[in-house]
C-alpha cells in the first residue's frame, strides 16, 4: 500500500503479464478510493485549497470521480459539494459511489433533470461562484492545471520496464494516457506498440494536441469499445489475473480485449491499472 502521492507504485509480473499497480496508491486505507485518478485529484486540490472555501464536482452516479473528490476534500478539511443530474435523492441511496461520498461528509445535490456533463457543469459553475468553490471538472482540470496533473502520472512511468512490446492503457478522459506518453519520453522507455482501450468517447484530438505542446509525436492504436454495439459504460465485466481482480468498468474491459488480441505470454506486455473499484 502506497500512502504518498509522490512515491512510485510497483510494477508486478503475473502469469506473464506486467501490471503497473497504481491501484495500490491507497492513502486513506484499503477498499476505498485509490489509484492514479486519486493522486491527480489529491495534488490538484492540495495546490488550490487555500484559495477557495471548498470544492465542487459533477459526474455519473457510476463514476469514482465523486468519491475521490469527496475523500480528498475530507482529507484537507474543506467543504465538498457533489452534483448529479437525471436522478432522485431516493435513487441515489441505491448506488455505491454517492454512498461513499456521504461517508466522506460531502454534500450531495441534484441540480438538473439531465445528467449531461455540459449541462451539469454550467450549473455547478454558478454554484461555485456563489460559494467560492473550486470546480473539479471531468479529467481534473487539464486546461489550467496540466503541469500538476500530468506530472502526477508521468513520474509513475519511471519504474516500468525499459523495453516493452505492448503497453495497454484504459482511456477515459485521456489525461492518464497523456501523462504516460509524456513519461515514456521523459524516462526514455522503448515501447513498440501502445493500445488505448477506450471506455469513453474518442479523446484522440485532446491527446494529440496536448502531447504536441510537449514536443512529442507518438503513434498509438485506439480500440474504440465505447462505440462497439452493445457497449455500456455502466455495465461492468468480471476479469482477473491470479488474485488481482480488475475494475469492472475499466481495466476488466481492457484486459478482456488484451487477452483476446495480444499474445502477452510471448510478447512483453504491460497493462496499466489506473485504480480498483472502491467498496466502501
Amino acid at each position: 500500500m502506497i500512502k504518498s502521492p509522490y512515491d512510485l507504485t510497483p510494477v508486478e509480473l503475473h502469469e506473464g503479464l506486467y501490471l503497473k499497480r497504481d491501484d495500490l496508491f491507497q492513502p486513506f486505507g484499503e477498499n476505498t478510493v485509490n489509484g492514479g485518478k486519486l493522486r491527480q485529484c489529491y495534488m490538484l486540490v492540495e495546490s488550490v485549497k487555500n484559495n477557495f472555501n471548498g470544492v465542487i464536482s459533477c459526474c455519473s452516479i457510476y463514476s469514482p470521480q465523486a468519491p475521490i473528490t469527496a475523500a480528498v476534500a475530507h482529507n484537507f478539511g474543506i467543504k465538498c459539494v457533489i452534483c448529479y443530474g437525471g436522478t432522485t435523492y431516493e435513487r441515489l441511496r441505491l448506488y455505491r459511489m454517492p454512498t461513499i461520498c456521504r461517508r466522506y461528509k460531502a454534500r450531495i445535490r441534484i441540480i438538473s433533470k439531465s445528467g449531461i456533463h455540459k449541462i451539469l457543469y454550467n450549473k455547478a459553475k454558478k454554484i461555485a461562484q456563489e460559494e467560492k468553490l473550486f470546480v473539479v471538472d471531468y479529467g481534473f482540470n487539464i486546461t489550467n492545471y496540466s503541469d500538476i496533473l500530468l506530472s502526477a502520472v508521468s513520474n509513475q512511468v519511471k519504474n516500468i520496464p525499459e523495453e516493452l512490446d505492448n503497453l495497454v492503457i484504459t482511456c477515459g478522459s485521456g489525461i492518464t494516457t497523456i501523462g504516460i506518453i509524456i513519461g515514456l519520453h521523459k524516462f526514455h522507455k522503448k515501447v513498440k506498440k501502445i493500445y488505448l482501450v477506450c471506455t469513453a468517447p474518442n479523446r484522440d484530438k485532446l491527446i494529440r494536441e496536448t502531447i504536441s505542446k510537449h514536443g512529442i509525436k507518438q503513434s498509438y492504436t485506439m480500440i474504440d469499445l465505447f462505440h462497439t454495439k452493445g457497449f455500456k459504460y455502466e455495465v461492468g465485466v468480471k476479469e482477473s489475473i491470479g488474485a488481482i481482480g480488475f475494475h469492472p468498468n475499466y481495466e476488466a474491459k481492457a484486459f478482456r480485449w488484451l487477452k483476446n488480441n495480444l499474445n502477452y505470454k510471448e510478447q512483453k506486455t504491460l497493462l496499466w491499472i489506473v485504480g480498483s473499484k472502491p467498496m466502501q
